[in-house]
């Protein structure tokens, strides 16, 4: 402005240094040169600079801190990141059904016991359990057209086809080398053969029955003393006595040292009435078999199936 440039008025409040009052006036008032400080050759700087000792620590703060932020972010991810992982792993693994009672893990129909895999994730809590549990019975496939519907925790009745009876056969009858046992009438129910006044017999052994009479039926089944794979029957109350042949008739008599005894008190079962019973047929007379005439026995010229039916049975 023109009027700044005159001495001859002064702007309000005066003159602002440094400008000073002397000099020309029609030159353009300019800042008075500053003198020469003692003792320091640069001039004065009027404003405050800061120093580079000053600023150096302030920003090595700054970047520390941006470090300090930087590794505190990154821990806070890994911690996130390993804390989701075991849940979206067990609520995968640990998927049941909906079911009423214990949950049971069933191999498939082609598969082995063995073979099933068994799972080696941690147990789920019981939150998580309920969770999935409500999902599969959600997401499951719907049934079938055609299907039979099923109400909840009742399983499907499937139809199956009767299965045929088996019915486990009686094994036959037979006598065992070296047991005792009685000689049991099958036709004559109660009645046993014994010895009496030692001739063969058939007699009624039940509860009345006497000591003696029960021990008269009972017998040693020993190998055939004649061989042949047959059998030969001593008596147990009286040792060394043993059921022969004698005239045709059945006696009870002391062993002897003959050929002749030996065969005589051998006898061959034969199996008869599909393996029911036996009948006794004699080793020297082939043809004869042990027969009942009344309550006495012999042997007669017959077949298996007409002679006298006896089972093995337990010693009285």
């Amino acid at each position: 402005m023109p009027d700044d440039n005159t001495r001859n008025g002064l702007r309000v409040g005066g003159w602002i240094p440094p400008y000073s009052t002397g000099g020309d006036t029609t030159v353009p008032i300019r800042p008075t040169a500053q003198p020469a400080l003692s003792g320091n050759p640069r001039p004065r700087d009027h404003f405050a600079r800061v120093s580079r000792a000053g600023t150096a620590r302030p920003r090595l703060v700054l970047v520390a801190a941006l470090c300090l932020a930087c590794a505190a972010t990154a821990a806070v991810a890994v911690i996130i990141d390993a804390a989701r992982k075991p849940a979206t792993q067990t609520a995968a693994e640990f998927t049941f059904p909906q079911a009423n009672g214990p949950l049971e893990l069933t191999p498939a129909a082609d598969q082995n016991s063995d073979d099933v895999p068994v799972s080696v994730q941690p147990s789920p809590s019981a939150t998580s359990l309920s969770a999935t549990s409500h999902q599969a019975v959600a997401t499951s496939t719907p049934p079938k057209a055609g299907a039979q519907p099923t109400t909840p925790g009742s399983a499907a009745t499937t139809t199956k086809a009767p299965q045929p009876t088996r019915t486990t056969a009686a094994p036959p009858a037979a006598f065992t080398v070296g047991s005792t046992a009685g000689l049991v009438a099958a036709d004559r129910s109660g009645d046993r053969v014994r010895h009496y006044d030692f001739r063969g017999r058939l007699a009624r052994i039940g509860s009345t029955s006497t000591d003696r009479e029960r021990a008269d039926t009972n017998f040693r089944v020993r190998a055939g003393l004649a061989g042949d794979g047959c059998v030969s029957f001593e008596s147990v109350n009286f040792p060394g006595y043993y059921l022969r042949h004698y005239n045709f008739e059945i006696r009870l008599s002391r062993m002897e040292r003959t050929q002749l005894f030996r065969e005589d008190a051998t006898f061959c079962p034969v199996t008869i009435r599909d393996g029911a019973a036996l009948a006794l047929r004699s080793t020297n007379y082939p043809t004869h078999h042990i027969v009942a005439d009344g309550d006495r026995l012999k042997i007669v010229a017959t077949t298996a199936d007409k002679a006298l039916a006896i089972k093995p049975g337990p010693a009285l």
